[in-house]
């Protein structure tokens, strides 16, 4: 049985060489500029909030989210525009939710106990990634590396084979470029597994654990180095032009642009820690810089509006009503639709896809439920199977739509996002993104099968009363401090991570047989290392990989 994830002696060493990497991806344009932080001069924080009657209003946290499953008694329907097809809404399913449905009609609320208690068969199993096709990791870079080929034979064919000597000598150096980024893409991708391979290999064998990982991320850097590569071949193939083969010239370039967005690998950006809430930085429709809380348990971006440039918005495309939280305390707001891009920074920009702008009238709710106290403008979800989609990093260019890497706490308060293939080796993984099977133990009870969220944006989680058993602490929602949870995989072969209660990380006990709610890690899992959600499974749900480094 594999062991939890613990820091190895000489950690500090895999630390220091992955402040060491990112300031070589710094440097090569490929990691978070300052003004990524919310520091540049753009407003990072609104200047004021109104005051929330609950008593856990501006917390900054999101109650445990998606721990309500869609039931007959919690589904009403939501008004739609003339420009929108028809959804739904679920109340406190926490996963702001807006699904089609073929009736504008609302729904009766059920009062019958268990009815709220039955959850919908389908949950976890709708995907709410962007299209129909399924994300095959590796295969943009098989294209850039073939886009590249083609550039060198039709420079080649267009310059020397012509008879032109000197366009000919012109492509000698973007030729040179070319072949080092062929180079380099080739490399990662017959290494990256090795090299991964090798870190897992020597976990808890000082020194050699230490060199796997800088032999590791010298891998992660080839990526780079090719993207640097090709930018210095767009440079020069202008001059092949020049000198008497402008139609090479144009073609080339054309490949070559090409090339640069299937070959984008890896996107690194800075993710701050605040309380149990994760921070990301984006400009919305090139609006300011802003924080968003980056959240595994839904899908989509929800934002308040003053924070998303206006320039070419265009008009509304629908209108609904969407909600977060649990049956104690949630939110419900309305929004309007608008087709625009998230930018990331340094090139990760993803194509047009519908935001959610809340109305004005929700903003102070919507702000006081869970964005005022941690200083964040929104909330953009991730997961591929929980949410009202879509799933906004698989519309980013190249490998960097395969997945998202969330390492928090690297120094200080400040972690690292990582869109693009898992960069890490994984311990295990839950076959779903977030939503998945896990088997849970309570100090030695037994283990027990659930159907569990994985989320990021669940605070502490939820277990039910029946898994907590005596370690319930008496009739509180709460387990004993000194209890012992236990997370496994489905086949409960591998121990995912494991943890201790305290006074203040106990996650919410409840009845199943009269609540509506059901299991979630919080974000309880992060707190023990490296997370990463897999887009590229075949049935489009994905996966949640436990990593380590």
């Amino acid at each position: 049985m594999k062991q939890n994830r613990t820091r190895q002696p000489y950690a500090w060493l895999g630390a220091g060489a992955i402040t060491v990497g990112i300031g070589v991806a710094l440097a090569a344009g490929s990691a978070v500029a300052s003004a990524d932080t919310g520091q540049s001069g753009a407003s990072g924080t609104k200047s004021e909030s109104s005051t929330s009657a609950s008593s856990n209003a501006g917390s900054g946290h999101l109650r445990p989210r998606n721990t309500l499953a869609p039931s007959a008694g919690r589904i009403t329907s939501s008004h739609t525009s003339a420009t929108a097809a028809a959804t739904t809404t679920q109340r406190g399913t926490g996963v702001a939710a807006a699904k089609p449905t073929a009736t504008t009609t609302a729904a009766a609320e059920s009062t019958d106990p268990s009815s709220a208690a039955t959850p919908d068969p389908t949950y976890g199993n709708e995907s709410y990634l962007p299209g129909n096709e399924v994300i095959v990791p590796g295969s943009a870079v098989k294209l850039a590396l073939q886009q590249i080929a083609q550039t060198q034979s039709l420079l080649q064919a267009k310059t020397w084979g012509t008879g032109n000597v000197v366009a000919g000598v012109a492509s000698v150096v973007p030729q040179m470029f070319l072949t080092e980024a062929a180079w380099a893409l080739n490399t990662w991708q017959n290494s990256i597994n090795g090299a991964k391979a090798s870190v897992a290999n020597t976990t808890g064998v000082p020194v050699a654990h230490q060199l796997a990982q800088l032999s590791l991320l010298a891998t992660l850097m080839l990526p780079t180095a090719a993207g640097l590569a090709l930018n210095a071949a767009d440079l020069s193939v202008p001059v092949v032009g020049l000198l008497g083969s402008p139609t090479a010239a144009s073609e080339a370039a054309g490949l070559i642009g090409a090339a640069q967005t299937n070959g984008q690998v890896y996107a690194l950006r800075l993710m701050r820690t605040v309380g149990t809430s994760q921070i990301v930085y984006i400009s919305v429709n090139g609006g300011p810089v802003v924080p968003v809380q980056l959240d595994t348990g839904s899908s989509g971006l929800t934002i308040l509006r003053k924070y998303v440039g206006q320039n070419n918005l265009g008009p509304a495309t629908g209108s609904g009503e969407s909600g977060y939280g649990d049956g104690s305390f949630s939110v419900s707001y309305t929004y309007h639709t608008y087709m625009t891009t998230v930018d990331f920074g340094s090139g990760a920009v993803t194509a047009p896809f519908n935001i959610k702008i809340v109305d004005a009238d929700s903003e102070a709710a919507f702000d006081n439920y869970g964005t005022a106290g941690i200083g964040t403008v929104g909330t953009l979800g991730i997961g591929a199977n929980s949410g009202s989609g879509p799933t906004v990093p698989a519309l980013l260019p190249g490998e960097t739509k395969d997945g998202v890497l969330m390492y928090q706490n690297i120094i200080g308060s400040w972690g690292l996002v990582v869109f693009g293939p898992n960069p890490l080796p994984s311990k295990g993984s839950v076959a779903g993104g977030p939503i998945g099977n896990v088997q849970v133990q309570v100090n030695d009870g037994p283990k027990t099968t659930l159907k569990t969220n994985v989320d990021s944006g669940g605070v502490y989680g939820g277990l039910p009363y029946s898994v907590a058993g005596d370690a319930r602490q008496g009739q509180t929602q709460s387990l004993k401090p000194g209890t012992k949870v236990s997370v496994y995989s489905a086949d409960g072969q591998t121990l995912l991570y494991a943890y201790t209660i305290t006074n203040s990380n106990s996650p919410v006990l409840y009845d199943e047989a009269t609540s509506s709610s059901l299991p979630n890690t919080g974000m309880i899992p992060w707190q023990l290392g490296p997370m990463y959600i897999d887009y590229g499974t075949p049935d489009r749900l994905g996966a949640t990989d436990f990593d380590y480094f």
